[in-house]
């Protein structure tokens, strides 16, 4: 490690107390960086680049503010630091669960789709990158009947099905970033491909609405990396350094004006599609640059990425793409707006801002490109995408701050310890901006939000740090939200499930020993907020396991894995992966369980439905000398991974069918027998 690269790694973990960096100085130029600031709104909205010198110009810019920042650290050898890497009873056939999205109307891509008029399953095989093609119904006959290996591709992220066009949407990871894949898929065993759209970056996130498919890609660019091997550009990056410890402002402007004049060069001889992500769209269509006038961008230099937002027909055609530079990981969409949030570590390369979220707003149609329509900012972090909703012309975001410097005095160091506490913030959708115009603030102090949902008019919140609070809040008024109730209990739960307008599902953690922070089981619970003003808990359950055993659940994490079926308006089935870890082989397990659900105040464990078995009959991982403990502490976490789950309801049966990375398994739900099981090659 040199020396800026010490220096950087000081800066990255430290408020107060550097000496040293970069030079001889005593370092008080550098410890200006440290005091709080907090960003313009007005900074953070984006405009499109004029043309491609306009771009090359931000780029340019960008790099340089890169390589002056105590945030990303640079090295002489060429390296650099990139940024981060759920109907009714039918008499006839039975009815399918449907994927468990955030919003109704707006599908999300999910590992296993179902399609209730044909009575077929599409699972999506990870370790094959392929599709396989079910037939379901009847469930004890089970079949596979068609599949579609995927090519080129090196990675599934899931799919979309549209059984009313019979139409297959598959997203991947290809050797080049982010590939589509479309489908006719009328007849099942002999799939037609239509189309196929690439792009460059990771996969991000994915919407379908209708026939309408919206996808964000994350691309780092990298046409001017070369000038970290250039020793006139790296020594002037040293330089620059020194003159800021010493104070030496003009010293530093100077040389901040040479080394762009350096990346500006670099910037107009590097071919653009260095500097833009690259899009390819029909089958064997090549890969060209995006306009660049199609890119968006703040007023002021930010981070080395671009988010992409290609809008296209499920069959592949009318691709439609934008791109926006910024860091956000968060991923929002209704029915009419997509929403981007970006937390303030790194906005601009400062090191300790004050903790805020930018939002960023993109209308999305039926048809042509995404559209920016305004940002905002909210103070604290946001967990998720279930802290953000919109509803009747406004946003709901439910954050946690615990300011790195403080924001009240920007003339004041930063303090060693923060107050933690959450927000509730309110934005109304203005034509081209975002604007606060409700807030609830000063809520569960000293600890962070663990989970949040909005629907219609009232927010819940959980919270966390040695118990769990319930926060109810009544939204129906924009401009004056208020929290009305909350509810103490152990442990706390990470996703919120609406089972009724006056119950709420959740799953999450139990409490540790005396009830206080967190034990070795997962928890469901049942919350009765009929009354939002005095919400209780009717029920709760966790799996049956010995003291020195560990249980988790992918649902704990991951909603596309929680799949509730309703019998009743008030009771239903819920199936969830599982998995045990446990020092004995024999305890050890990696399935599904399900459990019966009663809003009357019963959460009970139905079934087990084993997954770990491999095709070779092991239950576990063997050990060496072959003895029992295989399948000790968390070996069998990530055994035959368990992943997701449908339920079929019919008029006298209830089957679920269960999908691992080794096994598509069915069970009769009620009798608890095994009906097929279909090992996955």
């Amino acid at each position: 490690m040199n020396k800026q690269q010490l220096c950087v790694a000081v800066l990255a973990g430290a408020t107060i107390g550097m000496t040293g960096c970069g030079g001889s100085g005593d370092g008080s130029a550098v410890l200006s960086r440290l005091i709080a600031q907090r960003t313009p709104a007005d900074d953070l909205k984006i405009r499109p680049a004029a043309d491609c010198d306009d771009w090359r110009a931000f780029a340019a810019e960008s790099f340089v503010e890169q390589s002056i920042s105590p945030v990303y650290a640079f090295a002489t050898d060429g390296g650099v630091a990139t940024p981060g890497a759920a109907d009714a009873v039918s008499a006839g056939a039975p009815e399918f669960t449907d994927t468990n999205t955030q919003e109704v109307g707006v599908d999300e891509a999910d590992l296993l789709e179902t399609d209730s008029a044909r009575g077929l399953l599409f699972a999506g095989h990870r370790p094959s990158n392929s599709i396989r093609i079910f037939d379901a119904v009847p469930a004890g006959s089970t079949a596979e009947i068609g599949r579609i290996d995927l090519a080129g591709v090196d990675g599934l992220y899931g799919l979309y099905l549209e059984p009313e066009r019979q139409r297959l949407t598959t997203i991947a990871r290809s050797q080049q970033g982010t590939q589509v894949d479309f489908f006719d898929v009328s007849d099942p065993p002999n799939p037609v491909q239509l189309s196929r759209y690439r792009i460059d970056g990771y996969y991000l996130s994915s919407r379908r609405i209708d026939d309408r498919l919206h996808l964000v890609a994350s691309h780092y660019f990298n046409g001017l990396d070369g000038l970290y091997g250039q020793a006139a550009y790296t020594d002037r990056v040293h330089a620059w350094f020194d003159a800021q410890a010493e104070g030496d402002t003009a010293r530093a402007d100077t040389i901040r004006e040479q080394l762009v004049t350096l990346a500006l060069d670099a910037a107009n001889t590097a071919p653009l599609s260095t500097l833009v992500p690259n899009r390819a769209s029909g089958l064997g269509a090549s890969y060209a640059p995006m306009d660049c006038a199609a890119i968006y961008k703040p007023d002021v230099p930010t981070a080395m990425a671009t988010l992409s937002i290609t809008s296209l027909d499920t069959d592949g055609g009318n691709a439609a793409t934008i791109a926006t530079v910024n860091n956000a990981w968060e991923v929002y969409a209704s029915a009419d707006n997509l929403y981007l949030a970006q937390t303030s570590n790194g906005w601009f390369f400062a090191p300790f801002q004050v903790d805020q979220t930018a939002v960023y707003r993109f209308e999305i149609s039926e048809d042509g490109p995404a559209v920016p329509r305004g940002s905002g900012v909210v103070d604290g972090w946001l967990l998720n995408r279930f802290a953000m909703s919109e509803h009747a012309g406004h946003l709901r975001l439910a954050t946690s701050r615990q300011d790195s410097c403080q924001s009240t005095n920007p003339d004041t160091a930063c303090p060693a310890v923060m107050t933690p506490t959450n927000d509730v913030t309110v934005l109304r959708l203005d034509n081209d901006a975002l604007t606060q115009v409700g807030n609830v603030t000063g809520f569960g102090n000293n600890e962070r939000v663990f989970s949040a949902r909005f629907i219609g008019d009232v927010g819940y919140v959980v919270t966390f740090e040695q118990i769990d609070p319930l926060f109810t809040f009544d939204l129906s008024d924009p401009t004056d939200p208020m929290l009305l109730g909350e509810v103490e209990i152990p442990g706390f739960s990470s996703y919120i499930y609406p089972l009724s307008a006056e119950h709420l599902l959740t799953i999450g953690r139990a409490g540790g020993e005396g009830g206080v922070g967190t034990g070795n089981a997962f928890q469901l619970q049942i919350f009765d907020v009929s009354d939002l003003t005095q919400p209780a808990r009717i029920a709760a359950a966790t799996p049956t396991i010995e003291p020195d055993d560990w249980a988790y659940s992918l649902a704990e994490h991951e909603p596309l894995a929680f799949t509730y079926a309703p019998s009743t308006d008030t009771t239903g089935l819920l199936s969830i992966p599982a998995q045990i870890g446990s020092p004995s082989e024999s305890r050890a397990f990696s399935g599904f369980m399900t459990w019966r659900i009663d809003t009357a105040g019963l959460i009970e464990e139905a079934l087990r439905i084993d997954h770990k078995q491999t095709g070779g009959g092991d239950s576990c991982p063997p050990t060496a000398d072959g003895s029992e403990g295989g399948c000790t502490s968390f070996a069998p976490v990530f055994y035959n991974q368990p992943l997701r789950s449908a339920i079929a309801t019919g008029l006298l049966q209830q089957t679920v069918y269960t999908l691992s990375d080794a096994f598509l398994v069915v069970t009769d739900a009620d009798a608890g027998s095994e009906l097929a099981r279909i090992e996955l090659e």
